[in-house]
């Protein structure tokens, strides 16, 4: 519906013409002097309008005429966007390279958005000298104009004829069935298996029962929903089966497997593996050989679909006799037989029965409502026909009903419906789920097809990443962190994606993914409303289609065809590592996110003017971007300059490194400083960045690091991560790490290396809540509990000197873990005996984790090392 085009293109009029620092092109050519009334009214009334679609007192969902409505809006919202931002390149200067393209499109597919271009170039191009009152009618500043006051005409018009649709139906109750739906639910690894347990034991007696010593292959096979994956994962965590095995790993293979993702997958599943990026696909499958051969191991293979996904792995699983087990999830018989030891080892998922079903609705409900509502309540579970998926989605709906009368209306729509596979069933209750969502929770949660099935989306970029599209933004009494928080919170209470993993702290959900079904319901209403085109393994043609996001998921991709969709694209993102150097960037003008989460080549990536996020680790060969000036998020491995920090809406930046001078003004968005050298951190620098949050200083010695430390005290720091990477060999009394740290106040989470650490028992680090002392000399460490009073998380990695954690950590109320990799047996022993005394101040109980593989940490898993540091909020 119309819920992206017009957030989108409400966050463009911000950034364009209401930030308090616009384009310095903009200002120049009278863009806002002459039409901030304009601009002002027609972001007033299209928020406005936009919000009545949201208006509960009326089912609109289920009204055609209110869908057409929001067509209309949607044309409008992206018809103006496109004006705007067309315009605004044109300033640039670009009018020669628009003109000579124009010629070379002619395709039906661009017929509306060609006539868009002809009309702007109208006001570009030279022309004869005119009269004075025809040449002000070219100005950009009158087309501008213009532009707005035509669109606040049609607003109008489509505002008064919803309020005819609302008027006429005030007398008539409406229904309310897509108006309830709140926590649509998926099934998540950590649900309870309601009338699963048998299956859960039969699955448990083939991985370590039955059958003989040699290998096996066990499948589990059903349709999508019935949970599978839910019972593939209580079965793999489970302790019975993880003292079983020697070692187990997880990797999902989905409907677009892809080889060398899944051997990447399995190897850092069992062990975090470094430079494997680098490995040819025969290194990788031999590595992965080799980390099970002798080894009891357990291989769960998810969501396998064709035969070929399991010859990918197959024979990287050797056969020692040992008992080893590898356990396939599929919706597909025939894979099941193509791949299982027999049929003695495949287990067809049931149907819950009408008990089983009961019990799931009331469990996932999370109230009661009296015998009424059991009786109604009850034919809604009988119409989901013993799917798990079904039934607690419609379990969502009911635990936001506040009405017998609202029940009766789903029951109604539900009886109505003439759908009888309980395929289709699912996707219409899905559909009731997204109908309902809000416009703003509709827009994000389409977003979420432009990731690959059963991809682990990291929160901190989804963030980011709404922000860039206009999906998301910071309202006047909150910050944009805490906005982008609350819409995945949201996201998850109604149950529409699967929280993979939380901050160490549990405050934060920090990596996610989204079942099967849903993604493919996002990407195919996303296809639906002209907003995303997926190029897969069977190639593409972008001809006769209109989206505005691209997402390459494999490299069958016909490079002249994407010219005709390049005019409209602003978010491209690449998830395959194949050579892209043919892409020709010029033609992308009103790109606005671009995305590259593997190191493929590609060359000249120009200087966007529209350009908000930039993420390129790899062997991308960066552009200066000078006209850039909206750019909200820049990561790359190349080393840029400073000058980017004039670019006023930047919040985040991470890069290898930073030339250049202070910003020339107060920079009052920027929230994140990665990859700073010592010699950047002076005070002058840090009074132009008063807000930042997140600071990583890397390079130089010790003593340089410490002593830029001193710099950062007027900030409101909450994360400080500090890489000295130079050691000095004539300097063995190296200078304590903590001489300024300890000013920090705000300082909620510490990474650091040192030698010495020793605390005064008056500094204090009121607010920390994560310590990680990583890689470090650190040999003798002096510290009480009075020292980290808020203290709740403890991480120490290779501290291969140190003796024992100070005893006073037993003195800390608030502590709940305590994790060692690579440290010596009394540093063991010390954290065990913290957590023996704690019992002694009946506090939590202590987690103390030793992992057995070396180089694992909670900081890197599942994440890129340029990404390891922001991403894991405290």
């Amino acid at each position: 519906m119309a819920c992206v085009a017009v957030a989108s293109l409400l966050r463009t009029i911000e950034l364009e013409f209401l930030q308090s620092h616009p384009r310095p092109l903009v200002l120049r050519n009278h863009l806002i002097s002459f039409n901030k009334d304009l601009i002002q009214s027609f972001h007033q009334k299209l928020g406005f309008l936009i919000s009545q679609f949201d208006d509960k007192r009326i089912n609109m969902d289920g009204v055609e005429a209110v869908k057409h409505l929001e067509t209309k809006l949607r044309d409008l919202a992206f018809r103006v966007e496109d004006k705007i931002e067309i315009l605004v390149a044109h300033l640039y200067g670009d009018d020669d390279d628009e003109e000579e393209e124009e010629e070379d499109i002619d395709d039906e597919y661009l017929v509306g958005i060609a006539d868009l271009f002809v009309e702007e170039e109208d006001l570009y191009v030279e022309k004869p000298q005119r009269d004075t009152d025809a040449e002000k009618t070219t100005q950009p500043c009158v087309k501008l104009g213009q532009v707005f006051q035509t669109a606040i005409e049609e607003i109008e018009a489509i505002k008064e004829e919803l309020v005819k649709i609302k008027n006429r139906d005030e007398v008539e109750e409406r229904k309310t069935a897509h108006d309830v739906l709140q926590r649509s639910e998926v099934v998540s690894s950590q649900a309870q298996m309601v009338g699963k347990n048998d299956e859960f034991e039969i699955i448990k007696k083939l991985l370590t029962e039955v059958g003989s010593k040699e290998k096996k292959v066990v499948s589990i096979i059903g349709m999508g929903g019935i949970g599978k994956t839910t019972l593939a994962r209580h079965v793999y965590e489970d302790s019975s089966i993880s003292i079983h095995f020697d070692v187990r790993a997880w990797v999902v293979a989905s409907q677009l497997h892809n080889k060398r993702q899944m051997l990447l997958g399995l190897l850092n599943s069992i062990s975090k593996q470094g430079n494997l990026e680098k490995s040819i696909d025969e290194d990788l499958s031999l590595k992965l050989y080799q980390c099970l051969k002798r080894q009891r191991y357990l291989v769960v293979v998810d969501d396998v679909w064709s035969g070929e996904a399991w010859d990918d792995v197959s024979n990287c699983f050797p056969e020692d006799g040992n008992g080893s087990r590898v356990l396939l999830t599929t919706r597909l018989a025939e894979v099941a037989d193509y791949s299982s030891s027999n049929s003695d080892f495949s287990h067809h998922m049931q149907l819950l029965d009408q008990s089983d079903s009961w019990n799931l609705f009331c469990e996932k409900s999370g109230k009661f409502h009296g015998a009424k509502f059991e009786i109604i309540g009850r034919s809604i579970v009988e119409k989901c026909k013993g799917l798990p998926l079904a039934i607690i989605v419609v379990a969502g709906l009911f635990s936001t009903l506040s009405t017998l009368n609202e029940l009766e209306n789903i029951a109604k729509v539900l009886d109505s419906s003439t759908t009888t596979t309980i395929a289709a069933i699912c996707s219409e209750i899905l559909l009731l789920s997204y109908n309902h969502l809000p416009h703003h929770l509709k827009a994000c949660f389409l977003y979420l097809g432009v990731f690959p099935e059963d991809y682990a989306i990291n929160a901190n970029e989804l963030a980011r990443l709404w922000s860039a599209e206009g999906l998301a933004k910071a309202s006047e009494n909150e910050n944009f962190d805490v906005v982008a928080d609350r819409h995945i919170q949201e996201l998850m209470d109604r149950n529409l994606i699967l929280v993979s993993k939380w901050s160490c702290c549990g405050r934060k959900i920090k990596v996610f993914g989204v079942h099967d079904l849903l993604h493919a319901f996002c990407v195919n209403e996303a296809q639906k409303e002209n907003l995303l085109h997926v190029v897969r393994e069977n190639g593409s043609d972008f001809r006769q289609r209109r989206f505005r996001w691209v997402s390459m998921q494999s490299s069958k991709l016909d490079v002249f065809t994407l010219r005709y969709a390049s005019r409209i694209c602003r978010s491209f993102f690449c998830f395959t590592d194949d050579d892209m150097t043919n892409l020709n960037w010029e033609q992308f003008k009103l790109l606005r996110v671009l995305v590259f989460t593997s190191r493929f080549m590609c060359t000249n990536i120009v200087d966007f003017v529209h350009l908000r996020y930039l993420s390129a680790y790899g062997n991308q060969s960066i552009a200066k971007l000078f006209n850039a000036w909206n750019l909200q998020t820049l990561c790359t491995t190349k080393a840029v300059d400073k000058n980017y920090l004039e670019f006023p809406q930047l919040q985040y930046f991470a890069c290898l490194f930073i030339r250049g001078h202070s910003p020339k003004f107060v920079h009052q968005n920027l929230q994140c400083l990665s990859w700073l050298e010592p010699e950047h951190c002076t005070k002058e620098f840090f009074t132009h960045v008063p807000n930042v949050k997140k600071i990583r200083i890397v390079g130089g010695d010790r003593r340089e690091s410490n002593d830029c430390i001193e710099n950062l005290v007027n900030l409101q720091l909450e994360r400080l991560h500090i890489i000295a990477t130079k050691w000095d060999k004539t300097s063995p009394n190296i200078v304590q790490i903590n001489s300024h740290i300890v000013l920090l106040k705000s300082l909620k989470r510490l990474r650091f290396r040192g030698k010495q650490w020793e605390l005064p028992e008056d500094d204090k680090f009121c607010q920390l809540i994560v310590l990680e002392i990583n890689s470090t000399h650190l040999k003798d460490w002096k510290a009480t509990g009075d020292n980290f009073p808020k203290l709740e998380h403890l991480y120490l990695f290779s501290c291969t000197k140190l003796k024992e954690i100070p005893n006073g950590f037993a003195e800390i109320s608030k502590l709940k873990s305590i994790q060692l990799v690579d440290c010596r047996p009394s540093v063991v022993a010390s954290a065990e005996e913290i957590k023996e005394e704690q019992l002694d101040y009946l506090n939590n109980i202590v987690d103390v984790v030793v992992p057995e593989r070396r180089g694992y940490s909670p900081v890197s898993e599942s994440e890129s090392e340029s990404d390891e540091y922001e991403s894991d909020e405290a």
